[in-house]
């Protein structure tokens, strides 16, 4: 492993995280509302998608204040992989914007880093970019026309200021899981399983390089990560095709001083978010 882990928890679009965001779209299919976009849910029934193919299409976050970016992903089950798309920030509601990001999306997972032009398609099928920081009171997805037939369809989308960590302490597993399903043993001792899946679990040390990096880490993991809300977990920021979805584990979660280290160092525990079945 080359790069160092990143995360990304805090998402403009949510109105969890932030009541006073109300979120739009030039337009909405019954049942499939713009607010879907933030829900957190992963489940292919959950998305928002426009009512006519072959249009622009576009969902904004209007914020009540100026608030920074420098992430983005699509999580699993968007329709968009091969086709472009572009994120405009604004503070006039889009009177005027800037384009902080113009890409067309990888049609196919390879490996790859989150700061790759194109971003990276995950193994499951997401898509994460890391782009230069920019800052607005609206931001947007815009979606050009796609083609005969075709609107955007997007399950969850996620913005907002990621963090870069310092090196977890070994030892980890960066591929760690457990098998979950229903399991019924026979007299015979024969086992029976539901459909199962494999959910990626650990739990993590961070060692923090300074006071001050305890600010960021507090808001991140503690304020969002800690209430439960899904983070977009990166090992290895060059490795970027293995990122997972996760949420808190039970147990507790902080950053104290302990002996050995100078500054605040913690635990992370995580188990996937709504792992995908096989």
């Amino acid at each position: 492993m080359s790069g160092k882990p990143l995360i990304a928890v805090e998402n403009l679009f949510s109105v969890t995280q932030f009541p006073n965001v109300v979120v739009l779209a030039n337009e909405a299919a019954s049942g499939n509302e713009a607010f879907r976009v933030a829900t957190g849910r992963r489940s292919a029934l959950n998305f928002w998608t426009s009512t006519t193919t072959n249009q622009p299409a576009w969902v904004k976050a209007a914020g009540d204040q100026v608030r920074a970016a420098d992430f983005l992903a699509l999580d699993r089950g968007h329709n968009l992989a091969g086709f472009a798309i572009e994120l405009h920030v604004s503070n006039d509601d889009f009177t005027t914007y800037e384009t902080a990001l113009a890409v067309t999306l990888p049609a196919a997972t390879a490996p790859g880093a989150v700061d790759d032009a194109l971003g990276v398609r995950t193994e499951e099928g997401a898509w994460l970019k890391r782009f230069a920081l920019r800052a607005g009171k609206q931001w947007r997805l815009y979606v050009p026309a796609m083609g005969t037939g075709l609107k955007p369809q997007v399950v969850g989308l996620y913005l907002g200021c990621s963090l870069a960590l310092e090196y977890f302490d070994r030892p980890f597993q960066d591929d760690q899981d457990e098998l979950v399903g229903a399991t019924v043993e026979s007299d015979a001792g024969w086992l029976g399983r539901s459909r199962s899946i494999q959910r990626r679990a650990h739990e993590l040390e961070v060692k923090l390089p300074s006071f001050a990096a305890y600010d960021q880490v507090r808001y991140h993991l503690q304020g969002h990560f800690g209430k439960g809300r899904p983070m977009w977990l990166l090992h290895d920021l060059d490795q970027a095709d293995r990122a997972v979805l996760v949420v808190r584990a039970p147990g507790t979660l902080g950053f104290g001083f302990t002996p050995g280290w100078g500054w605040r160092r913690g635990k992370l525990g995580y188990v996937e978010h709504e792992a995908q079945a096989a």
